[in-house]
């Protein structure tokens, strides 16, 4: 029987996989990720791209905070709102 998991999850896995040193990605299992299902973001992994990313933010990684709180208040209002439009 065919589903999600074993006919597009598993090939795009694999193609990752074979790519990874070429693009810097590893495939990290959802069992071994620090959230829970429902988060949309790993936070303590965007606070550290963040703060590794950004000069002005390595210089006071608290505006990582900042950001993580906007994002936060971003992902929560589409759930109601709907993407804003342009």
């Amino acid at each position: 029987m065919f589903n999600e998991a074993n006919s597009v999850e598993d090939f795009v896995i694999s193609l990752i996989s074979q790519k990874r040193a070429e693009n810097g990605w590893s495939y990290v299992p959802a069992t071994q990720l620090d959230r829970v299902e429902s988060d949309v973001l790993i936070e303590s992994e965007v606070r550290d791209a963040l703060v590794r990313l950004n000069p002005e933010i390595q210089a006071n990684p608290d505006y990582a905070d900042e950001v993580l709180y906007r994002l936060r208040a971003i992902i929560l209002s589409v759930g109601s709102d709907g993407l804003p439009s342009k």
